[in-house]
């Protein structure tokens, strides 16, 4: 026996050796092959378990890979390196705080183990501790100021916690310890496109695919920005790009999908939205894209069957409203019941969607009705609400609750049989008459303005025009009140009040003021705004100003509204052209409104 021993140490010792070559060279198959054979002449080697382990999770196998690296560590527990990368298969298998736990251990074991502590930071990021992590994440760098994957996680952390120029600092600093890191490039990307670095962002995401031209991440997020950047056609081409890559690419699917509609191609956003479904059915996203597409159309029965899934998208996933009181679905009777409906998105969906408390309270229902703050003093105007609650009040009790924008689909609302009485909502006569004092008599015919919304709007940048776009508008005859109450810098440097527009935000206190100050304008012009919203409602004759790619409920190839009987649309001819939307505003007004006015 004894001098069958060193010969057998000796064969265990090569093929450990010949399996950490093999591994090197990302020659997994050959690596376990090699241990394997290792383990059935020594089954209790630690570093054969050890790397097995990692090998296996090299190779997707990380339950196989868990079994292996724990059966190291019943061996050998206080061994840090199998800590930390056991650490990172529980990361691999979704358990970050088992993780946590391992990489914990690890560093009171060997405070020095720089690895550990970055890991340890990826860790505290599953859990949704970024801050924890920076410091994880720093520690890493104190001991290894070189370590590129721990800068890389730094710069994760601090997008976590939106520190954009942080973010790419970190990045830039990985990349300086590792130039070809193509995921570093990426990433880097993403924060410069929050950051709205526009040409520096395409540049690192172009960067990552020259590193890596099979990197559908990095197409499909260079699809994004150019998107955001107005280059539709090279957009679509970069996610078609994506998609080749990596045909399962769900977010590249829903992103092209998302893109297609925009450029007004129905056909081909649905039918890349029913390619996604067909690899995940409960795919958000593309049930979303599905709905607005059949919304367009005015195909409201299928649309909004779609757009009840608008609750599990990213989005909306954390306004969900969990109440004991069930859904109201329009199948079960509302005599003598009370029902909560509550507002879920912006003002303007509110305003739009608050009309169908008359027809609940006709089949016999007490009517609760939640809703933002800063409408509660208008609408509370609105008839068919019993009682009325602002968003974060004690909700009495009710029997049933419904989303404002659920109302279509449960009252079975298409484009003919909308609830269009207008108005529905009406300003207060002793504000109207405060509005009056302040404006006296009227000289010219009045038209309010809205050219812009509010700029952390998602679409913002879509629906909003700068005011010097309306420069023809408002060489004409009529007088000019802004009603809106937030301003770009560049619109205030273009001087208005100059330019013969009234300015009124200090003066609009509440919804209610805007509403009062509109009941003496003659029209009221705007983007697709929450004023316009309010205008419409209070009975006015609105113009609105539509983008190539309109919002859901304006439908298409229509100049008219079903929900506001006085409105009146003008859409944009082609994407980001404001100037044959104005043209048209400023040749109808001069045929409405006389040169000079009483």
């Amino acid at each position: 026996m004894s001098a069958l021993q060193p010969a057998h140490a000796a064969t265990v010792d090569t093929l450990l050796q010949t399996a950490v070559q093999h591994f090197a060279k990302a020659d997994y198959v050959a690596a376990d092959g090699a241990l394997e054979r290792l383990m059935a002449r020594s089954p209790g080697h630690v570093e054969a378990l050890h790397l097995r382990g990692l090998t296996q999770h090299r190779m997707g196998q990380n339950a196989l890979a868990l079994v292996l690296l724990e059966s190291a560590l019943r061996l050998q527990p206080d061994h840090a390196a199998v800590l930390s990368n056991t650490g990172l298969v529980l990361r691999a298998l979704g358990r970050p705080q088992e993780a946590l736990a391992c990489y914990d251990r690890a560093v009171a074991l060997q405070p020095d183990f720089a690895q550990a502590w970055g890991n340890r930071g990826n860790a505290l990021r599953d859990t949704g501790e970024s801050l924890l992590a920076v410091d994880s994440y720093r520690k890493a760098l104190d001991l290894q100021p070189g370590y590129a994957h721990s800068w890389h996680g730094l710069g994760l952390a601090y997008h976590d916690l939106l520190r954009w120029q942080d973010a790419v600092a970190a990045f830039d600093r990985a990349l300086q310890c590792q130039p070809d890191m193509a995921v570093a490039c990426l990433d880097r990307g993403n924060a410069l496109r929050e950051l709205e670095a526009f040409p520096d962002a395409l540049a690192a995401y172009e960067r990552a695919i020259a590193l890596r031209p099979a990197y559908a991440q990095a197409w499909s997020n260079r699809g994004v920005l150019l998107k955001r950047m107005g280059r539709m056609q090279e957009a679509l081409q970069s996610y078609q790009q994506a998609i080749a890559l990596q045909p399962d690419f769900l977010d590249a699917l829903v992103n092209c999908s998302t893109l297609l509609k925009e450029m007004m191609d129905l056909d081909g956003s649905m039918a890349m939205n029913q390619r996604a479904l067909s690899l995940d059915p409960e795919c958000s996203g593309a049930h979303l894209n599905l709905a607005i597409c059949h919304l367009l159309r005015g195909e409201f029965d299928k649309g909004f069957a779609h757009y009840e899934w608008r609750w599990k998208t990213e989005q909306l996933q954390s306004a969900v409203r969990h109440f004991t009181a069930p859904l109201w679905t329009g199948a079960q009777s509302l005599a003598g019941q009370t029902i909560l409906l509550h507002a879920e998105q912006g003002l303007g969906d509110t305003v739009q969607f608050c009309r169908y408390a008359a027809q609940l309270k006709a089949m016999g229902a007490r009517v609760l009705m939640e809703v933002q703050a800063p409408l509660l003093p208008l609408l509370h105007s609105l008839a068919g609400v019993d009682v009325w609650l602002r968003q974060g009040d004690a909700l009495p009790p009710f029997d049933y609750h419904c989303p404002l924008l659920s109302f279509p689909r449960a009252l079975q609302t298409g484009p003919e049989s909308v609830p269009a009485q207008v108005p529905y909502l009406f300003a207060d006569p002793e504000l109207v008459a405060e509005w009056g004092r302040r404006l006296g008599p009227p000289r010219r015919q009045r038209v309010g303005l809205v050219w812009s919304g509010r700029p952390e709007h998602k679409n913002d940048h879509n629906r909003t025009m700068s005011l010097v776009q309306l420069a023809p508008l408002l060489a004409g005859p009529a007088e000019f009140h802004c009603l809106q109450k937030e301003f770009r810098a560049a619109d205030l440097a273009w001087d208005p009040a100059a330019k013969g527009v009234h300015l009124w935000a200090d003066s609009l206190h509440s919804f209610a003021d805007t509403a009062a100050l509109i009941m003496h304008m003659d029209w009221v012009i705007a983007v697709d705004t929450s004023v316009a919203h309010v205008a419409a409602a209070l009975g006015k004759p609105v113009w609105l100003m539509l983008p190539y790619s309109p919002d859901w409920r304006w439908l298409l190839g229509r100049d008219d509204s079903p929900w506001y009987p006085g409105m009146r649309l003008f859409r944009q001819d082609a994407s980001g052209d404001w100037t044959g939307v104005v043209a048209r505003l400023s040749d109808a007004l001069s045929r409405q409104v006389p040169a000079s006015g009483p």
